[in-house]
Parts: C-alpha cells; structure tokens; sequence
C-alpha cells in the first residue's frame, strides 16, 4: 500500500492510495487543527483493513498550503519511514498526478524536507 498525504487545504486532508498496484483510491475527511494527521491516517488504515506495516511508500504535497500543515505531514513521513525502512517523497503540489512515479524513484533512508509556497512572512508587520 502506497499512500500520498495532502494537506494542502484548509480544513481538510486527502490520501491517495494504491492497494493493488493499478488501482488508486482517494479519501478525504474534514480536519480540526488540533487533531493529528497520524489519527487521520489511523482511520484509513482501519477502513481497509491494513495495517501501518503494510505501508511500502509514503508521498507528501509540498510547496502549496499552510507551512504548518506541510511541516507536520513532512515530519509524519519521515517518522514513518525511517520505522518502517520505507521510501518517502516529497510531490510538488503541481505534480500530484506523478506522485507514484516520483516515489518510485526514492530509496530508503532518502528523507525529504518542507518547501514554503511563497515568501515567508515571519516578522512582517500585518496591516
């Protein structure tokens, strides 16, 4: 099973699946900010009857949304795949539909990093 996490909009948070090798799934819910994404992962994982070892991939939108939320999904990833000594890639928010190729592509132990979507504004004076 290889998942992608999105959560580059507010208020909500999608995985793209794959549980056979040619078919992909996608769920969504509806997210709160105090809740984890790993609770959200949780959820699916029990709605397909899998198990987090059953996982061989995991993909991350990144450069798009909130930092946050990318630096929270990112961190997840990572977590998960140095655990599970699986490969992690981080997607481009404009190359979702590639993701299973680009995870492809990753080995293990290869961990990736949260991108900004635009110019930070820590510091900056808000008017």
């Amino acid at each position: 099973m290889q998942i992608l996490l999105d959560n580059s909009e507010t208020g909500k948070i999608s995985f793209v699946y794959t549980l056979d090798t040619k078919i992909i799934h996608c769920q969504e819910y509806a997210v709160s900010i105090a809740v984890s994404p790993l609770i959200y992962l949780e959820r699916l994982l029990k709605k397909v009857k899998k198990q987090l070892a059953d996982v061989t991939g995991l993909a991350v939108i990144i450069g798009k949304g909130s930092f946050t939320s990318t630096r929270v999904a990112v961190t997840l990833a990572n977590t998960l795949a140095l655990a599970l000594q699986i490969p992690v890639a981080a997607v481009e928010g404009g190359k979702k539909e590639r993701w299973l190729e680009i995870l492809s592509l990753r080995k293990k132990g290869e961990y990736i990093l949260a991108q900004y979507s635009g110019p930070a504004n820590i510091g900056k004076k808000h008017s």
